[in-house]
């Protein structure tokens, strides 16, 4: 199993997905990472919407909610772990034209990361990737499988170096490879627009939300690097861990005080800003 828990193909453990799946040949299909906490799964109903809307975009007909939500319930008696739930068009042909909308669905599940709360409390040191997001707005802020762009931007980190941030062509910063990005400048949290490219993180969409709620003025919008590294605050999202400050770009370091990222933990509440994914 490479190291997974577990394995579904469509209800059914197994030990290996068929190997004529187009999800495997054309990256045919989208999918979501849940974490798994003390046998609950956080977010589960706002990543399922995700998961749903974004196999709308790509026209593949879901499974009914009642079933991915089953296969849910039947990763959660591992307890603690990072499960990974995707659709993949279905259909065995040779070719790129889909032979049907139908999904195939896969489920995985994985030991709890090894990284906890010191990430959260500390921050981590990021580099800006020389790897550019491709610009096409059919795909922007969909997770689908086409990975590519962020296997490149992962390989050949210096030492210490936790993470990379990518822009777009334009030179402008999208995201992380595995996170979204915000930053704060005087009081104003910024995010990148994903209408072009980036994943549309379920974590993003709840710290807007939440910041709306607490009165936090934020703008989204395409900016240039420069406003990044102008920045007081800097931070990345996602849904396995919560939020993480950014302590420092290349050689640009931001401010430990961090009083609106502080906030915005508080309210998120998130498992890994508390204890340790893997303490139990």
């Amino acid at each position: 199993m490479s190291g997974a828990l577990a394995i579904r193909w469509n209800g059914q453990p197994v030990a290996q997905i068929p190997a004529l799946s187009r999800g495997l040949h054309y990256g045919d299909g989208v999918f979501r990472t849940l974490l798994l906490h003390d046998g609950a799964m956080v977010a589960a109903d706002a990543q399922l919407d995700r998961l749903l809307a974004d196999a709308a975009a790509l026209g593949i007909a879901a499974p009914p909610l009642a079933r991915l939500q089953a296969e849910l319930v039947a990763a959660a008696c591992f307890g603690n772990g990072t499960v990974k739930l995707l659709l993949l068009r279905a259909g065995e042909r040779r070719g790129y034209r889909p032979e049907t909308d139908a999904a195939d669905c896969l489920l995985i599940v994985y030991p709890p990361s090894a990284r906890g709360s010191a990430a959260a409390i500390e921050g981590i040191k990021a580099i800006r990737s020389p790897v550019t997001l491709a610009a096409q707005p059919l795909l922007a802020g969909i997770k689908h499988l086409n990975r590519l762009e962020q296997v490149l931007a992962s390989r050949d980190w210096p030492a210490g170096v936790d993470e990379a941030i990518l822009g777009d062509d334009r030179g402008q910063p999208v995201c992380a490879t595995r996170a979204n990005l915000f930053w704060v400048r005087h009081g104003v949290l910024h995010t990148p627009a994903l209408d072009r490219c980036g994943v549309a993180g379920v974590t993003r969409s709840r710290l807007l939300a939440l910041a709306a709620a607490a009165d936090i003025e934020c703008r989204i919008g395409s900016q240039p690097w420069s406003a990044l590294l102008a920045a007081d605050e800097a931070f990345l999202s996602g849904s396995l861990i919560g939020i993480w400050p950014l302590r420092a770009i290349d050689g640009h370091c931001y401010e430990a005080a961090r009083p609106v990222t502080r906030r915005l933990q508080g309210l998120l509440a998130h498992p890994s800003d508390v204890v340790p994914l893997n303490a139990r």
